[in-house]
């Protein structure tokens, strides 16, 4: 357990620092440093035991209000790489749980040294009204904690979604920007969550029975080194900023463009101009194709190209330009003189699986089942 504890707190460690000295945004450096101070704070627990067993009665309490923030920082941590600022209320909010668990951790301190060390030492319940009160009030907001992180969950991946979508407005090929490792991250981060709780059950009830500590402390570090791997390694930057609300939410094309002063008529030439750009020169076939990209080439601004495509042809720059890829795509397959990834690369996307994905939205049917049928008409 020491040494985990201890491999477990120096990664921790190394990571903050890594974060603090990196690159990126501000916001989202300082979040990731703080996402990884606590999880130092939570890991190090064995360390204290073993070689500070006087600090353990004020290290453990404090343990509280650090676990309290967790789920706020790496919630904000997300925001802050996908481009979204919460609002004064959310900060306010978001302060609550911890605050109220550093108002019972300095409950903790207050309490004489025999009580602490019966409370945490022994694992005891000392006499008198304070320490009940301070134990009811530690499981309360554990409760309200569990709550509380699944909205953040939710509320996270809520933000991913509508991040992801943006970028449907801006890019052909969104991959590169997804921040898919995300997902993986709130994956792992709840099962270690899971696994700290079986942990704890355990140890109560039923010692080494459900989960033991050193597997926790082992899926502590796989967080860890996978935060390392994906958080401290830069993402492509954004060419444009897409609008969006004060919750993250993409705004609605109505609400997106009430003050534009785009004509009707206008859009129409605007869409015309699109239309034969792409036509004429195959623009779709560059893998790497924005939205800024094509409004320097039709020699519009941006926000006038995402309106006309939105209005007059009703789609998102990326749908768009994968439909024109799409097009492109049908011969080569009905062909069959190539495979379906040369083909899917050849016309512009950047992986089977999104050119899968596109093509069955596109024409209902997968490649595969497009060129057999385009075999049974022929025959």
């Amino acid at each position: 357990m020491i040494t985990l504890s201890a491999m477990t707190a120096g990664i921790a460690a190394a990571g903050a620092v890594a974060s603090l000295r990196g690159a990126g945004d501000r916001r989202a450096r300082l979040y990731l440093m703080a996402s990884f101070g606590l999880l130092s704070a939570i890991v190090s627990v064995p360390l204290v035991i073993a070689f500070a067993r006087p600090l353990y009665v004020f290290h453990m309490p404090a343990v509280l209000p650090v676990l309290l923030a967790l789920s706020v920082t790496v919630h904000r941590y997300a925001n802050a790489r996908t481009g979204i600022a919460e609002p004064p209320l959310a900060r306010w909010r978001d302060g609550v749980l911890p605050g109220a668990g550093l108002i019972v951790t300095l409950g903790y301190w207050s309490l004489p040294a025999g009580a602490k060390d019966t409370l945490f030492v022994e694992g005891a319940l000392p006499p008198g009204f304070l320490p009940s009160a301070l134990v009811l009030m530690t499981i309360g907001l554990i409760l309200i904690w569990c709550l509380a992180s699944l909205g953040y969950l939710i509320a996270t991946v809520r933000a991913l979604g509508a991040y992801r979508r943006r970028l449907k407005a801006l890019y052909s090929n969104t991959e590169q920007y997804e921040l898919r490792w995300i997902d993986g991250f709130l994956a792992l981060l709840v099962t270690l969550w899971v696994a700290a709780a079986l942990s704890l059950i355990s140890d109560n009830f039923s010692p080494r029975l459900l989960f033991p500590g050193e597997l926790v402390l082992l899926l502590a570090a796989s967080v860890l080194l996978f935060l390392i791997a994906f958080a401290l390694t830069p993402e492509p930057a954004e060419e444009t900023d897409p609008p969006v609300d004060g919750r993250g939410s993409e705004i609605p094309p109505k609400d997106k463009y009430t003050r534009s002063a785009l004509t009707p008529d206008r859009a129409e030439r605007i869409a015309d101009r699109i239309e034969t750009a792409m036509r004429r020169d195959a623009l779709y076939l560059d893998a790497n194709l924005s939205l800024q990209k094509l409004s320097r080439h039709v020699q519009t601004p941006q926000n006038l190209v995402s309106q006309s495509l939105n209005e007059c042809l009703g789609k998102t720059f990326y749908d768009y330009v994968a439909r024109w890829r799409i097009e492109a795509a049908k011969p080569l397959i009905e062909a069959g003189e190539a495979s379906i990834l040369t083909i899917a690369l050849e016309v512009g996307f950047n992986s089977r699986s999104t050119f899968y994905k596109a093509f069955k939205r596109e024409t209902g049917l997968t490649p595969k089942a497009f060129q057999e049928r385009c075999r049974d008409i022929d025959q």
